[in-house]
């Protein structure tokens, strides 16, 4: 009997070691889970906080990459358009060496036989061809109370005239010789590209010497006088120069010379003729 007893003693003392075994076991494994889980969230923080600032790094970059790209397309805007207004300088001074090593003479040789005197019953003058059908500018106050008028070429043809229409204010006058031939002609140049020192050159019928060339310089290509602009030139002006053209180097119609201050030989002034073709363009049209 007390064996028995003494066998279940023994069996309730081997069961609550085990289980307090088991028990410690479990604790201990619950333990580690949490401690495990613990370390695993925190690598996953330290990870997600080291990608967050990666990625907040690479943004950075990404801004800053972006602005320096907008600032390189602003230079290289800025670059262009210095190089353009450069080009455009070297270009003229480059025409402008070329004319004055060769003193305008092949220009003048393209050009001259645009360049007409224009005779009248009170008067001369002169004139430049500005269409090959014979369309023909100069100064109103050259055929100014005239009742009779001609106009001859460089090669001494002469011409009847048709005045097509005129603007006393402006002293600009249209006129048209009667022919069916072909004539060379004169373009407009730019007026307002025109800079103080280029050179210049005056075609016209001086003091009755047909088809003369005087070469100058721009004074000022913006001279106000009388409530207008105008170019002013040290180019010899004489009674018979009125209405002729004024050419740069590129025989191109810069102004018509229209008048000069007595008693000083280089104060010239000319129309500027960005004013003369949009008075021509009105009168014919």
């Amino acid at each position: 009997m007390h064996r028995i007893f003494g066998d279940k003693k023994q069996h309730v003392i081997y069961g609550l070691i085990l289980a307090i075994v088991i028990i410690g076991f479990t604790l201990t494994g619950s333990y580690q889970i949490s401690k495990i889980k613990e370390d695993y969230n925190s690598k996953i923080n330290n990870l997600s906080v080291s990608f967050d600032k990666k990625l907040q790094d690479k943004q950075s970059q990404i801004s800053n990459l972006g602005e320096e790209i907008n600032k390189t397309k602003s230079q290289i805007v800025e670059i262009n358009k210095e190089y353009e207004t450069q080009f455009g300088e070297l270009s003229q001074k480059i025409g402008d060496l070329a004319v004055e090593s060769e003193s305008f003479s092949n220009i003048i040789s393209d050009v001259i036989d645009a360049t007409v005197t224009v005779v009248t019953n009170v008067g001369q003058g002169s004139g430049a061809i500005i269409s090959s059908d014979g369309y023909v500018v100069t100064n109103y106050h050259v055929i100014e109370g005239a009742s009779k008028a001609g106009i001859y070429t460089y090669d001494g043809t002469g011409y009847a005239v048709k005045l097509i229409g005129y603007d006393a204010g402006e002293d600009i006058a249209v006129l048209k010789m009667i022919s069916n031939n072909t004539f060379n002609h004169f373009e407009f140049g730019d007026s307002d590209s025109l800079v103080a020192g280029q050179k210049v050159v005056a075609l016209g019928n001086p003091a009755g010497l047909s088809f003369t060339a005087t070469e100058g310089i721009i004074s000022s290509p913006s001279r106000y006088i009388s409530g207008d602009y105008y170019i002013q030139t040290d180019v010899t002006i004489n009674p018979g120069n009125s209405g002729g053209p004024l050419i740069n180097s590129l025989g191109e119609i810069i102004g018509i010379v229209n008048f000069k201050i007595s008693n000083y030989d280089e104060l010239g002034f000319a129309i500027p003729s960005n004013r003369v073709e949009k008075i021509v363009n009105q009168i014919m049209d």
